[in-house]
């Protein structure tokens, strides 16, 4: 598994982008203070941390003199030896919960499982591998990837994410997805499972990040201490509801925030203020049994030894909001440069022997590179800045029958034509001007018996030209232009039917003839709105009676399926997501694809969809590209019977 480092989050950038936000900002302290009745469940020497299990009327309790213990009133029911100083709580499934403590003598970290019916505490993992004099620690059981996983922080500015779960499924040890760069005094951290967000505490105020490796790097200010907010001082511990709403107890002991889920990315209510009466406190955590709207804040008072707890009805209802998620099957090997590399593929279907089928994939700073089905590097052109590429088979050239690939290069704003022999191998055909200023997108098509390459530029014009081979030299002539208002990219054609669709990256996609003749303006196929969020990247399509058109949505990290033939009805959208058992990651700022229904294997029974793994966002990592099985995609979607 990649480990992936999130940007440096300096306190001069945050501070800067903090007060901007706010600005705008409503997530405001109210006036208005209601109360928290605090009751008092029992006193133990030295008791650090305290949760509620939910439904449930045992409380797990952790004491750096007597350990982590479950509790039923004044009975222990199940203890755990050690100086523990945290606990978190995450439901596994029916009746059964997933603990992470923190014990404090060496800083390592236990995980296990909790069966409060049996009243047992079950060891699982000790997290010994990571490097960390852990600190802070939190859960993120993300129902979206089906995965649970672990953030460890300590508070000195480093933090690290650890995948326990997958699938229901333990993994053998705890596998490292990434570290990340925190405000140093990082001081408690929750997770918003639902919408995937990471809270962090620190001196200046309560920040968001996303807690998913998939999704953009970026930060938000929840709330800022003043005098650059309006929370009156340091929240010392953060808790969250599976709903989406958010607390933070702050040092005085005596008041905690309460944000509803936020009703956008960027977007906050007013919080409450609660008071607590009957008490202080120096840690919280909350439990909630999902079927309702009720939760239990869980309090605990170092300095007394005391715990408590205090419910709450909550303002929001659990939602699901996600897309389903596909695995990938395998990846090619990363490129050999880092920052924003790879970016387009196309897939070559062998005519006899599928299992040895080529997939070809641009990369934007050296050339265009050709691999196997298992993402074996088989061979690299190192020809210049190739962005787009695709192929079409059936083209002549001296005296047989090749397959021909065409790219779009930066370089020099031409047209990159390679060669695929019968048994795969790849050779350069060579190249043709463009007649493009900024040459970007590219795709091909078979029409009444020609072949055509499309062409795009930054501008918003497309460019159809013939490709002809004649004397043993490649002709590209151009027989007409699409103008669109602004940047296309990613374009594909469906030959049957004689139809092109070009995606516009801040509108949506159009859809036109293949007929060079034919200067009728393009239609509306779909708009950036509900299912598509700017940009609009790579385009492919499957073959078939009902073929479908898939879209990566770049703005969201996802991909969206659509009927090709009119009315383009919507069908289903994915994201792709890691395999923590196999070692591969998921796929991020959704770009290039190519899909081939064409290419049946073991692995592949019905097509296979490549995927550009678009990692500019981080910097000190490799991109890549994912190999999608399409029946995996049709499965879990909705779109196809699962196989038995």
């Amino acid at each position: 598994m990649k480990i992936q480092k999130l940007c440096k989050t300096t306190l001069i950038l945050g501070l800067l982008g903090a007060l901007s936000a706010c600005q705008n900002q409503t997530h405001q302290q109210t006036a208005a203070q209601q109360s928290l009745q605090l009751q008092t469940q029992g006193s133990i020497t030295g008791t650090v941390d305290s949760v509620q299990v939910p439904g449930n009327n045992q409380i797990l309790i952790t004491s750096e003199h007597e350990g982590l213990a479950l509790r039923q009133g004044n009975t222990l029911k199940a203890h755990l030896h050690g100086a523990f100083k945290q606990v978190r709580l995450s439901a596994l499934e029916e009746g059964q919960w997933l603990y992470a403590a923190l014990e404090g003598s060496n800083d390592r970290v236990f995980v296990g499982t909790l069966d409060p019916s049996a009243a047992q505490l079950q060891p699982r993992f000790e997290l010994s591998q990571t490097a960390l004099l852990v600190d802070n620690l939190c859960l993120f059981a993300d129902e979206t990837n089906q995965t649970l996983s672990l953030f460890v922080s300590d508070g000195r500015g480093k933090a690290e994410q650890w995948l326990l779960r997958q699938q229901h499924q333990w993994l053998s040890t705890p596998q490292l997805l990434r570290s990340l760069s925190l405000p140093y005094d990082a001081d408690s951290c929750a997770v918003d499972p639902g919408n995937g967000y990471l809270y962090i505490s620190e001196p200046l105020g309560i920040w968001r990040y996303p807690a998913r490796i998939e999704d953009n790097p970026s930060y938000y200010p929840v709330s800022l201490v003043a005098p650059y907010g309006n929370q009156s001082s340091q929240a010392v511990s953060l808790a969250t509801s599976p709903s989406g709403a958010l607390f933070a107890l702050l040092e005085n002991g005596q008041e905690v925030l309460y944000w509803d889920a936020p009703d956008a990315a960027n977007s906050w209510l007013p919080a409450q203020t609660l008071a607590l009466e009957n008490g202080k406190a120096t840690m919280m955590n909350l439990s909630q049994p999902l079927s309702t709207d009720k939760a239990t804040l869980s309090f605990t008072d170092e300095q007394q030894g005391q715990y408590a707890t205090a419910h709450i009805t909550l303002n929001s209802e659990v939602t699901t909001k996600s897309l389903p998620v596909v695995r990938p099957k395998a990846q090619s090997q990363p490129a050999t440069q880092f920052g924003d590399a790879m970016d387009d593929p196309a897939i070559w279907v062998h005519p006899e022997n599928p299992e040895t089928s080529r997939v070809l994939g641009t990369h934007k700073k050296q050339g265009l590179e050709v691999y196997d089905l298992q993402g074996k590097l088989l061979q690299t052109f190192e020809d210049g800045r190739l962005n787009n590429v695709d192929l079409r088979g059936g083209f002549s050239w001296q005296g047989r029958t090749i397959s021909i690939a065409a790219a779009s290069k930066r370089n020099d704003d031409s047209l990159a034509f390679y060669g695929i022999e019968a048994d795969g191998n790849v050779f350069r055909l060579g190249s043709a001007p463009s007649g493009l200023e900024e040459i970007y997108g590219l795709c091909m098509a078979t029409f009444e018996g020609s072949h055509y390459v499309f062409a795009n530029n930054k501008s918003g014009l497309t460019y159809q030209y013939r490709v002809k081979a004649s004397q043993d030299k490649l002709h590209a002539e151009k027989v007409r232009a699409i103008p669109l208002n602004s940047q296309p990219e990613g374009c594909v054609a469906d030959d049957a039917r004689g139809r092109l669709f070009i995606g516009e990256e801040d509108v949506g996609i159009w859809a036109t003839s293949l007929s060079p003749t034919d200067n009728s303006k393009p239609v509306a196929v779909a708009k950036v709105g509900e299912h598509l969020v700017d940009d609009v990247e790579g385009l492919a399509l499957s073959f078939g009676d009902s073929p479908v058109l898939v879209v990566s949505s770049q703005g969201n990290n996802s991909y969206q399926l659509y009927e090709a033939t009119p009315p383009y009805r919507h069908l289903a959208g994915f994201r792709v997501g890691l395999d923590g058992f196999k070692g591969l990651d998921g796929a991020s700022e959704t770009d290039g694809l190519a899909l081939s229904t064409r290419l049946r294997t073991q692995d592949y029974p019905e097509g296979l969809l490549v995927l550009q793994d678009g990692r500019n966002r981080f910097p000190d990592q490799p991109q890549n590209f994912k190999f999608v099985s399409w029946r995996d995609v049709l499965e879990r979607t909705g779109l196809a019977k699962p196989q038995k």
